[in-house]
Parts: structure tokens; C-alpha cells; sequence
């Protein structure tokens, strides 16, 4: 990443940097797991797109194979079948060991795409943009902290305010928007929670807990360790740990299977 940095230094002038600084606050990608943060903005944004009517993991993956990459056509774009997406989308993003290897350079590129970018390694570049800015910033210091300065409240006004969109509180058994300035509040562009759809839900041994084999159903732990349920995909409303899906093992320590 450092080459990257000297190889640019006769293009860094100060409207070079102008042009740049945008960047330095518009990534926040995981340097240590960046696989974990590609497979969850691929999910957020699966779960935000009109023509998915299904916003279940089943339901979004099943879109993104069939209709995205083409598997339901003669030449797809890339041939993957959805278990094996949804395989590596447990492993990366929710921590759950698994035979599955590492996606191929090529699936990677076509997720990156869907989320909005040219391919992996524009998705990855935020590293090299935040070198960009540390160069820029130490270059052009004075001229950017009057700048900095000067802007400040409006950023302020403006941040505060774009902010308070994506705030959501947990109202008995499910989220919804609130202002940030509420204590209990979370902001949901971290974590992607359809509040819409998600709902703590109480299992009992008469639930249906997977379609065709795949869980509708996820599952965390509260303070007290005692299981909790909940029929979509995000976080537990008290530990903000991200839930799994539903496993048969979880639903015998449960005893919620039938004698």
C-alpha cells in the first residue's frame, strides 16, 4: 500500500487533494475481515431492492443466483447454486465454521458490483484512500483546517440531521426509527436490520423453523444466557450481537423439539 503512495506523489496538488477529500470519510471498509463486510452490505442491500418480494436470506440469495448472476438462463454470469452463497455468507459474515473455501476472485468482483462498485479491488481501495488523505492533509495542513473550520457547523447541522434517517430503538419486539439523540438508540446503516420485517417471535415446539431445509428463523442470547428468537435477519436487541440462523442442535438445548 505504501508503493501506492509513491508511485501518485506529482499528481498531489492542492486540487488534486480538493477532488480527493470526499473519499476520505466515504469507505468504511473492515481491514482485518473485509469478506465479512462485502457479504453483509451484499445482504443489506438485497434486503433494500424492490424487486426481491422474499426478504429472507433464502429469498434475497435465491434472487442474487437466479436472476443477478443468470443461473436460471442458459450463460449465467457466473454458475453458483444458492447453498453454497449462502455457505459462505455464514462463514464471512456471521462467524459460523463451514467447509467453504474462499469466493472466487470472480463472484467477488460481481458482489462488489451489485453494491455499487467497479469490482473487489474498488471495494477494497479505501486503504489506499486514506493514505491519499494523510498525504494530502500533511501537505496542505493550514489551508485545510481553515477550511475544516469553516464548514464545521454545517457538517454538523447536516451530519446530526442525516444521522437521525437511519436511528431505530427496540420497542418490545421489534425496532423502530428514532431519533439519535435517544440514549438507547442504534444507527441501522451499521447494521442493515430490515425493521420492517424483524420481529422477536416466542418458539415453541410447533414453530416451523426451516422451509426446503433452509432456517427462518435466528436466534441469539440475552443477558441472562436464555435463548431468544426472532424471524429475520440482524442483531439482539440487548447484546447487539449479530443472531444466527437456526440450527437443530439449538433447537434440542432449546427443548423446543417434540419428544
Amino acid at each position: 500500500m505504501e508503493n501506492d503512495i509513491k508511485t501518485i506523489p506529482e499528481e498531489v496538488n492542492f486540487i488534486f487533494c480538493v477532488k480527493h477529500f470526499s473519499k476520505c470519510f466515504s469507505s468504511r471498509k473492515n481491514k482485518k475481515n473485509p469478506l465479512k463486510e462485502l457479504f453483509s452490505e451484499l445482504l443489506g442491500q438485497l434486503m433494500k431492492d424492490e424487486l426481491i418480494k422474499n426478504k429472507t436470506i433464502n429469498g434475497c440469495f435465491t434472487y442474487f443466483v437466479n436472476t443477478y448472476l443468470g443461473n436460471d438462463e442458459g450463460k449465467p454470469k457466473y454458475a453458483i447454486n444458492k447453498k453454497t452463497l449462502i455457505s459462505y455468507h455464514n462463514k464471512y459474515a456471521n462467524n459460523i465454521l463451514n467447509k467453504s473455501g474462499e469466493p472466487a476472485n470472480e463472484l467477488k468482483d460481481l458482489m462488489s458490483q451489485y453494491i455499487g462498485y467497479k469490482n473487489y479491488e474498488d471495494f477494497l481501495n479505501k486503504n489506499r484512500n486514506k493514505k491519499i488523505c494523510i498525504l494530502c492533509i500533511t501537505k496542505y495542513k493550514k489551508t485545510f483546517l481553515l477550511g475544516f473550520f469553516s464548514i464545521l457547523p454545517f457538517f454538523i447541522y447536516f451530519s446530526l440531521n442525516k444521522s437521525n434517517e437511519s436511528c431505530i430503538v427496540w420497542k418490545g419486539d421489534h425496532y423502530e426509527k428514532s431519533s439519535c439523540f435517544n440514549i438507547k438508540a442504534i444507527n441501522n446503516n451499521k447494521y442493515n436490520i430490515n425493521i420492517t420485517l424483524f420481529k422477536k417471535i416466542y418458539a415453541t415446539d410447533t414453530t416451523t423453523f426451516f422451509i426446503n431445509g433452509d432456517p427462518i428463523v435466528w436466534y441469539g442470547k440475552n443477558k441472562k444466557r436464555e435463548f431468544e428468537f426472532f424471524n429475520h435477519r440482524g442483531i439482539h436487541p440487548e447484546t447487539h450481537k449479530e443472531l444466527k440462523p437456526i440450527t437443530p442442535t439449538i433447537i434440542k438445548q432449546a427443548k423446543l423439539y417434540r419428544p
